[in-house]
C-alpha cells in the first residue's frame, strides 16, 4: 500500500505533466498559426516590392531585355520564389524554379501580376516551412518547448515533494495522536500546526474524542475501585462476623444476625440496581410501554414524602398540573421520581424546602425537583450519571449510596424518548427537571 507522500507527489506531478503537456501543445499550435499567418503576410508585402522593382525595371529603356535574365533571377534566389514573366504576345521573356530537380517540388501558390504588356507570376511554397530559415526557426521553438516542458517537469517533482512532505506532517501528527488515543497515553496528544479547516476541525474532534475518552478511563478505573469497595465492606463485615460466631467470640443472636442480614440485603440492593441498569440500557425497546398519568405517580409519590419532611420539619411544596399524561413503563418512572425526590430528602438539611412542579411544556411533560440541600459542584455535574459517580467524597457510603440511581434515572428517561436536566450551586441547592414527550 502507498504512502500518502507518494500518492500525493504522484497525482501533483502527473497533474502538473497535463497541465503541461497541454500548455506546450497549445502555445505551439498558436505560435505555428500566428506565424503561419505572419509568413504570408511578409509574403505579400515582399509580393509587391518584387512587382514594383520587374514595373521600373520594365519601364527603364535603358535597360536592354538581354539584362532582365540576370535581375529576375537575382530576385528570384533572394526572394526564394519561382518567377515567369511573360508579354501579352506570348513570349515568355524570363522563367525560373529554384529547387533542383532531384528535390521534391511542393505545392505552389501562383499570384499574377499584370503590367504594362506583361504578366508577372510569382510563385512561392504553400507551406511555409519548405523555407529553410522558417523551418529552422520552427525548430529552434519547439525545442524551447521541451526544454521548458522538462524544467518545469523537475521544478514540479521538487516542489511535490516539498509540498506533500508539509501536507502530510499534520496528517501524519493526527495518525500519531490516533494511536497515542489507543494506547491510552492521552498526555502525548498534539495539536498539528495547519490552516486548512477540515484538519483542524478533524484535530479538534479528536482532541474532543480523546478528552472523553480520558474522562471515561478515569471513570473506568473509579468505577472498578467503587465496586470493589461496594463489595469489599459488606463481605468483609459478613466474613468478620461469621469467623467471630464460629470462633464463640460472637453469639448468633438476633441481634448479631440482623447485622449479617442488613449487609446481605446492601449486597442484593447493590447487584439489583446494577441488574437493573444493565436490563435498562440493553433491554430498552422490549420495555412495556402504556398510557399513565404522571399527574397521579407525582402526587402520590408527594403524598408518601409528606411524614417525612413533616418530620424533618422540611417544607415540601407541589404544583401539579392534572391530566398530563404520556406513553410509559408506570415502575421504572416510579422507580425514577422516587429515586429523584429521595436524593432531595438525602442531601437537604432539616428546616430545609423541597418544590415538586409538573407541567405541560410545548408538548413535553416537564418535572421539577427543587431543593435547597447542599448543592453540586459545577466540575462534578457532567458525571453524576455515571455509575457509582459521587463527587463529594466526604459523603458517606450509606448517605451517598452507591452511586448508581441517577445513571438508572437517565437510562429510564432515555429509553422513553426523554432528557433529564441538572442544575445546581454549592450551598444553594439543586435543580433536576425532568423532559418526556407528552402523548399526542
Amino acid at each position: 500500500m502507498t504512502n500518502l507522500n507518494k500518492l500525493f507527489t504522484g497525482y501533483f506531478i502527473i497533474a502538473v505533466a497535463i497541465v503541461l503537456l497541454l500548455t506546450t501543445l497549445v502555445s505551439n499550435f498558436g505560435a505555428l498559426v500566428f506565424f503561419r499567418q505572419y509568413i504570408f503576410e511578409d509574403y505579400a508585402e515582399k509580393n509587391e516590392s518584387i512587382v514594383e522593382v520587374v514595373g521600373n525595371m520594365l519601364a527603364n529603356d535603358e535597360l536592354g531585355k538581354q539584362s532582365y535574365p540576370m535581375l529576375l533571377g537575382l530576385i528570384s534566389r533572394q526572394q526564394k520564389v519561382n518567377i515567369l514573366l511573360s508579354s501579352d504576345d506570348g513570349e515568355t521573356v524570363f522563367k525560373s524554379n529554384i529547387y533542383r530537380n532531384d528535390e521534391k517540388m511542393p505545392e505552389f501558390i501562383n499570384l499574377e501580376y499584370d503590367l504594362e504588356g506583361y504578366t508577372l507570376i510569382i510563385g512561392r511554397a504553400r507551406d511555409p516551412l519548405y523555407d529553410i530559415s522558417n523551418a529552422r526557426f520552427i525548430r529552434t521553438l519547439n525545442f524551447m518547448y521541451i526544454i521548458l516542458f522538462v524544467l518545469s517537469m523537475l521544478i514540479a517533482v521538487i516542489m511535490a515533494m516539498i509540498l506533500a512532505k508539509r501536507f502530510n506532517r499534520p496528517i501524519v501528527q493526527l495518525q500519531e495522536n490516533v494511536n497515542n488515543i489507543s494506547m491510552n497515553r492521552f498526555s502525548k496528544i498534539k495539536k498539528p500546526k495547519t490552516r486548512a479547516k477540515e484538519l483542524n476541525e478533524l484535530s479538534e474532534d479528536i482532541g474532543r474524542l480523546a478528552g472523553q475518552m480520558e474522562r471515561e478511563d478515569e471513570m473506568r478505573k473509579r468505577l472498578s475501585n467503587d465496586i470493589v469497595h461496594e463489595l469489599k465492606t459488606p463481605i468483609a463485615v459478613l466474613s468478620t462476623n461469621i469467623e467471630a460466631i464460629l470462633d464463640g467470640v460472637y453469639k448468633a443472636d438476633e441481634e448479631r444476625m440482623s447485622v449479617l442480614l442488613d449487609q446481605i440485603n446492601r449486597l442484593t440492593r447493590l447487584v439489583n440496581n446494577l441488574s437493573d441498569l444493565t436490563l435498562i440500557e440493553t433491554d430498552y425497546e422490549n420495555m412495556k410501554l402504556e398510557e399513565i398519568s404522571l399527574s397521579e405517580i407525582i402526587d402520590k409519590i408527594y403524598m408518601v414524602y409528606l411524614p417525612v419532611a413533616d418530620d424533618r420539619n422540611i417544607m415540601l411544596e407541589k404544583r401539579i398540573d392534572d391530566e398530563v399524561k404520556i406513553m410509559g413503563n408506570r415502575d421504572r418512572l416510579l422507580q425514577v421520581f422516587v429515586n429523584v425526590v429521595s436524593n432531595a430528602f438525602k442531601y437537604t438539611d432539616n428546616g430545609g424546602s423541597i418544590n415538586i412542579r409538573l407541567q405541560k411544556n410545548h408538548g413535553n411533560a416537564v418535572c421539577v425537583v427543587e431543593d435547597t440541600g447542599m448543592g453540586i459542584a459545577e466540575k462534578d455535574i457532567p458525571f453524576i450519571f455515571n455509575r457509582f459517580y459521587r463527587g463529594d467524597e466526604s459523603r458517606s457510603r450509606e448517605t451517598g449510596g452507591a452511586g448508581i440511581g441517577l445513571s438508572i434515572a437517565k437510562s429510564v428517561i432515555s429509553a422513553h424518548g426523554g432528557d433529564i436536566k441538572v442544575t445546581s450551586t454549592i450551598g444553594e441547592g439543586t435543580q433536576i427537571s425532568i423532559i418526556l414527550p407528552e402523548k399526542v
